[in-house]
This record gives structure tokens, C-alpha cells and sequence, in this order.
């Protein structure tokens, strides 16, 4: 990205999200539905919707980046299952680059992890059998062989944390840190008081401190040190507005991650993303540089 491309870019975000403060800045967008998982920690994979047509989802990327969003994440189910006719989930990418400043994508990575996203997030939830169980299919080695496969220079594992996988993260962080290039956390989110995997604050504290330490240590954990302190008992103010939902009916929700999509319970938010994208539009520092080392 050429020194000017930069300038404009910073000019936009410090105009319009720390000066201005009236518009979304990241949407996530969800493709499809449709996954060839059936992950215990996920919702949505049974959820039903049409299928977007190609024009379909280009009017929704006009719409997001209309509404003032400049980073995109594109997600699922699985978002690499997507297709229209000929047309394919890199056609998707390349549409979305034409008009973002930066376009990410969050997948299970079962499939190649060829698409040419900035950013590239692989979806862990802990070693071969956790991961597996938790996934609820033996795909850990194939996952593992694409990543090794793929030459994506930003490729980055995703981790939810959970009752389940809370022991073995450190061991997980640890197994990854030469394979990837970096790696974010987050807490599984309970959808619809579905409290069995979700981790009471205790344990997400000293679990914390263990991943802050590791951190420090020079794991290349990319969350900011402010975001994981805040999370362990979510003292921080989310600023929800700034982030935009798209969904696979073509409808678009400003606010919350689980607007329309599940109960809204905030004392048990572990949306990690959340709460750097708030800290950072509230001047922080150490999150404003974590969202430019994630995302550029």
C-alpha cells in the first residue's frame, strides 16, 4: 500500500471515527448460512436463508460501504461455500477490494486457503481432539495441511475460548505460533442461554493473565494488551455503532453482533473484535495499532 493510499485512509478514519463519530466503520458480512460444519459453538449454521444472487451481493457491499464502512469482514457459515452460477467467493473478494480499505475473511479451513483477502482468519478451537469434538467432524489434520499449503501472507488463527478449550489454549498458542502468522482470541458467547460452554469469569481472568503473559513473551498474539485486560471482566464501553451486521436475507443491522440473531445478554460478551474497535475509536492507542497490525 503506497504512502498516499495510507494518508488517505488515516485521514478518512481520524475524520470520521474519532473527530466526527457518526458513522459504521466495519461490517461483517455474512454470505451464507450454509456450512459443511455442525460446530457446537455456532448457531447459525442452522439457520435458513436464499441463497444471494452475485448482484445481490454487490448491492449489499455498495450499502455497506454507502453507510461509511471501510473494513469488511466477510464470514458464514462457511463464506467459501458461496456460489452463483459462475460466479464464486472470489469474484465475492475481488468486488469488495474495489471498495474497501481493507477486506478480511473468517473460515473453518476445510477448504484451499487461496482467496486473496488482506486478512485471513483460520478458525481453531484447540488441539486435534478438542478441535475435533468441538467441530463435531475429524477435520483437524486437514485444516492443519491447508495452512501449511497456503501462502497467504497475513493468514491468522481465530480462537473462541470456551468451558471446554479454556485449559488448552496456552498449549494451542504454543502449537501455532510457527505456523501462523498471528493469532486473535475471543470468548464463546452463550446464543440463546445456551450456557454450557460458556466461561465464567474466574477462570476467563486467570486465563487472561496467562495469554497477557504470553504475549509479552513475544507469542504473536495480536489482540492489544488493553483489549484482553478489559475483557477479563468487560470493563470497557462498547460503542457498538460502529459496527454493521449484513446477513445472508440482504438485511444490515448497525450495533451489536447478535442484533436479530440471538439474546443480548452485554455481562457475557467475550467479542473481542468489539472491544478493540471501541478502545481504539476512544483514542486508544495500543488498540488503534493492534486494528492497523490486523488489518494493513
Amino acid at each position: 500500500m503506497s504512502f498516499y493510499q495510507n494518508l488517505r485512509h488515516y485521514t478518512y478514519l481520524f475524520y470520521h471515527y474519532v473527530l466526527q463519530r457518526d458513522k459504521p466503520l466495519l461490517a461483517s458480512f455474512k454470505l451464507t448460512y450454509r456450512c459443511n460444519l455442525t460446530c457446537q459453538q455456532c448457531p447459525f449454521y442452522s439457520m435458513q436463508s436464499e441463497e444471494l444472487r452475485f448482484e445481490q451481493v454487490q448491492e449489499i457491499l455498495n450499502r455497506l460501504y454507502q453507510r461509511g464502512n471501510r473494513l469488511l469482514v466477510l464470514e458464514g457459515g462457511e463464506p467459501m461455500l458461496w456460489k452463483d452460477g459462475k460466479s464464486t467467493i472470489h469474484d465475492v473478494v475481488a468486488a469488495a477490494r474495489k471498495r474497501f480499505f481493507s477486506v478480511g475473511m473468517t473460515t473453518n479451513g476445510t477448504l484451499p486457503l487461496d482467496v486473496a483477502v488482506d486478512t485471513l482468519w483460520v478458525s481453531l478451537d484447540g488441539l486435534r481432539t478438542t478441535h475435533n469434538a468441538l467441530r463435531g467432524a475429524p477435520i483437524f489434520d486437514q485444516v492443519m495441511k491447508n495452512i501449511t499449503a497456503s501462502r497467504h501472507p497475513r493468514l491468522f488463527a481465530h480462537i473462541t475460548i470456551n468451558s471446554v478449550n479454556a485449559s488448552e489454549i496456552p498449549a494451542l498458542i504454543q502449537f501455532l505460533q510457527n505456523k501462523v502468522r498471528g493469532m486473535t482470541v475471543q470468548f464463546y458467547y452463550p446464543y440463546n442461554q445456551q450456557d454450557a460452554l460458556f466461561l465464567d469469569f474466574e477462570r476467563r481472568e486467570i486465563l487472561l493473565s496467562e495469554i497477557i503473559s504470553m504475549k509479552r513473551e513475544g507469542y504473536p498474539i495480536l489482540n492489544s494488551f488493553a483489549a484482553l485486560k478489559a475483557l477479563k471482566r468487560n470493563t470497557w464501553r462498547c460503542d457498538d455503532r460502529l459496527v454493521d451486521n449484513a446477513n445472508p436475507d440482504g438485511s444490515i443491522n448497525q450495533g451489536c453482533y447478535l442484533k436479530n440473531r440471538a439474546d443480548i445478554d452485554c455481562e457475557k460478551c467475550g467479542f473481542s473484535p468489539h472491544t478493540e474497535i471501541s478502545l481504539a475509536c476512544q483514542a486508544n492507542l495500543q488498540s488503534i495499532l493492534a486494528g492497523h497490525k490486523i488489518f494493513f
